[in-house]
């Protein structure tokens, strides 16, 4: 096992280190088969999401620009976009880090569902309600990705996002909407993708 651990370390340092590729082409396209956001007014918190990127390399390797969008898997029909701007200290190569800003936009139907018992003298009743609102909500994140290139065209990526929603739509309904659940209007935002895709 120490072995093992040895060599995959040293291949992730081989790679870390290794020369730079100028023939790397400056657009990625991929595919997001698993995206993970944390969002308030899901039910438990939290959201899973597919989608597609593109990412356009310019300043001779330092700045990237992202364009994803992700489709919610729990409630069809939610999306979430969110462009980034991805700045490379050490320009591109086989393996690189990228940190900048990101912007939240997502918007959409959200489904809730909440059980209530009541007692009718001999045993508990349980009821199921659903009830379902429409929210759009802006936000801001750190982006912390890191881009892996195996060979010249086949890319993949890893993405954390931390930051902030400071806005939600459905909290400014909640005085006037007795069947509108509790919405926070700023809350935090995590969110984590992996990605895969051609790069050309």
């Amino acid at each position: 096992m120490r072995t093992i651990l040895s060599l995959i370390l040293l291949l992730i340092s081989t790679m870390l280190f290794a020369q730079e590729k100028p023939e790397l082409g400056n657009n990625i396209f991929s595919i997001t088969p698993m995206t993970i956001i944390s969002n308030e007014p899901m039910d438990n918190n939290t959201d899973v999401a597919i989608g597609i990127n593109y990412e356009r390399i310019v300043s001779n390797g330092l700045i990237g620009i992202q364009l994803p969008v992700n489709l919610s898997l729990r409630n069809p029909g939610f999306f979430y976009f969110m462009p980034t701007i991805k700045l490379y200290p050490t320009k591109q190569g086989v393996v690189r880090y990228a940190v900048g800003p990101q912007f939240y936009f997502a918007s959409g139907q959200v489904e809730h569902s909440r059980t209530e018992s009541v007692w009718n003298g001999n045993q508990y009743i349980y009821t199921r309600y659903k009830h379902s609102d429409n929210h759009t909500q802006l936000g801001f994140m750190i982006n912390n990705s890191l881009n892996v290139t195996i060979s010249k065209t086949l890319y993949l990526g890893m993405d954390l996002g931390i930051g902030i929603n400071y806005f939600d739509s459905a909290s400014e309904d909640e005085e006037t909407n007795n069947d509108s659940f509790d919405t926070t209007p700023i809350s935090p935002s995590v969110k984590f993708s992996f990605a895969m895709g051609y790069r050309f």
